[in-house]
């Protein structure tokens, strides 16, 4: 189980979201002015393809 910090955040145009990948964990901030975050996390996934079926959310900054 790799824990994923969610995190809402005003991102420059065209950067809908970003993460960073530190192994065990996966910090990710997506700008809800641009993309929903069921989308976001979706292209998480497809990024960081071991997260599927493996990741525990834990959302904040709301």
């Amino acid at each position: 189980m790799t824990g994923v910090r969610v995190e809402c955040a005003d991102l420059d145009d065209g950067i809908p979201m970003m993460y960073r990948d530190f192994g065990d964990r996966v910090r990710m901030a997506y700008d809800p002015s641009q993309i929903e975050e069921a989308v976001a996390i979706t292209l998480l996934c497809v990024r960081v393809p071991r997260l599927v079926g493996s990741l525990e959310l834990a959302r904040t900054g709301r």
